[in-house]
């Protein structure tokens, strides 16, 4: 019988992403429960490993540590650059995207580098021209610094979500891409923004090093686009020179660490 694994995870907009598809490789090892805190309230199942994804303090480890019985062994995939607070101690296995971040978390005994993006959607399509000159992807806000991208030339796009949480941040700097000719998009699906990868000369992500952009980096990669980023985010830039990790090696990882506390 397989072991039972609960992923607790909280998010607005399902994505079919590096992680969706190393949990579904992952369903040859784990009975896998997935429970979306944004989807409200739900029943704790009986399961013998409890993953969750998100930050130190987010609502996800905040479930994982005051609701989860301390005793079903627990293990956490890091998904933004929050340093460890005393929550941290609680898991047996923690999952971290890039090395810039390893320093953070040396101190604990079991930590396991866990990244990848969908490359069964993220890969290269041949199509006769370009559209764009350079796109960026990500949430429209301060520390995305889309901004940036009115000082390139070109057609170019930013494709994005507005923060519904922070409208006026998100309409200020749509309307400063609007305003300098740069075209923009809502989020789109997975397939969709492969496409519109493919149909790009450049993507550049202009995050500062708490702004993300990690997927945005390695998934433009994987489609054989030129990827820029800026000087000042040592994180991007070991992701412009790090192997394209994709969610055959996500899975690979994440059993190592996840059967290493059973």
């Amino acid at each position: 019988m397989k072991p039972k694994l609960a992923f607790i995870y909280d998010v607005q907009h399902e994505l079919r992403d590096g992680l969706w598809a190393a949990l579904e490789l992952l369903r040859e090892d784990f009975d896998i429960q997935k429970h979306n805190l944004n989807d409200g309230d739900f029943t704790y199942p009986l399961v013998d490993i409890c993953l969750g994804w998100g930050v130190f303090g987010s609502r996800v480890d905040q479930y994982i540590t005051e609701v989860i019985d301390k005793k079903t062994n627990s293990g956490l995939c890091i998904g933004g650059v929050t340093a460890p607070n005393l929550s941290a101690s609680r898991y047996k296995v923690l999952f971290y995207e890039t090395n810039w971040y390893r320093p953070q978390i040396e101190q604990f005994d079991n930590i396991v580098h866990a990244f990848g993006v969908n490359t069964d959607i993220m890969k290269p399509i041949k199509f006769k021209t370009k559209v764009w000159d350079y796109i960026t992807c990500g949430a429209f806000s301060l520390w995305k610094r889309q901004w940036l991208l009115t000082d390139r030339p070109g057609n170019r796009i930013a494709v994005g979500d507005i923060q519904v949480n922070n409208l006026t941040e998100s309409m200020q700097i749509v309307a400063k891409l609007l305003a300098n000719n740069v075209a923009v998009s809502n989020q789109v699906d997975e397939e969709t923004l492969a496409k519109m990868y493919n149909l790009s000369d450049v993507c550049y992500i202009p995050s500062t090093v708490m702004g993300g952009g990690e997927r945005a980096v390695q998934e433009a990669r994987a489609c054989g686009i030129k990827v820029e980023v800026e000087d000042d985010n040592p994180k991007l830039q070991e992701l412009l020179e790090s192997p394209i990790y994709d969610h055959h090696y996500y899975y690979r990882q994440l059993k190592s660490g996840l059967l290493s506390i059973l």
